[in-house]
């Protein structure tokens, strides 16, 4: 004699709940981990530029005797450094013209990508690309657009002058090195760039030209 029925085919709203959120619970590791291992990726990308920009400064130091001048770990360091180091000083996006040999002056960091190349190729993730930017305010009060250096997450690049150096302001400099700090403010983008040998306030996501 049947004493009960047989359970019906299908699922329960309970069940169903369950497993939506099994899934979800899948889904967020898999998008944390899958973020984890890209922040990796980055990160070696960046120092591998940080490296390319300090041979591009030792090579500016051994051309004029000297760091390049106004590095105060601001984002407006970001333009001092692109400036020097691509040979740009007019801004216009491209090496300038050598007044006497009226050749196009090699970059120090030949790495960095024109402004043209990025048009075409939006992530430019071996190369360090130079992009247009707002970065500081004119005395018009009206944006100044520049170009500056950015890194693996589109942050800026930042540079100070080194502790035994003098700022643009002839005080000491404030860098972690003795001659100069290259510097991004990682993933997260946060940072104090204002930063002295005495107190390392650099985030712990910083990416940068010391240990």
């Amino acid at each position: 004699m049947q004493t009960g029925k047989k359970h019906a085919g299908g699922f329960t709203l309970i069940e169903v709940f369950v497993v939506m959120a099994i899934l979800a619970i899948l889904g967020t590791m898999g998008w944390v981990a899958s973020g984890m291992v890209n922040n990796r990726q980055m990160t070696k990308t960046a120092e591998l530029q940080i490296a390319q920009l300090e041979v591009g400064m030792n090579g500016y130091r051994m051309d004029f005797g000297d760091v390049i001048p106004a590095g105060t770990g601001d984002e407006w360091s970001s333009h001092v450094l692109y400036k020097a180091l691509y040979c740009d000083e007019n801004g216009d996006g491209e090496p300038d013209i050598d007044e006497q040999t009226n050749e196009v002056r090699t970059p120090y960091c030949e790495s960095i990508v024109p402004l043209a190349k990025i048009k075409q190729q939006r992530e430019a993730i071996n190369g360090i690309p130079a992009i247009k930017k707002s970065v500081r305010m004119t005395g018009s009060k009206r944006n100044k657009k520049t170009f500056i250096l950015l890194d693996p997450w589109g942050n800026p690049y930042r540079y100070r002058q080194g502790y035994e150096l003098p700022d643009k302001e002839g005080k000491t400099g404030k860098g972690i090195n003795p001659d100069f700090d290259i510097f991004t403010q990682g993933p997260d983008g946060k940072g104090n760039g204002l930063t002295n040998r005495n107190a390392n306030e650099d985030n712990i996501s910083n990416v940068r030209s010391w240990k």
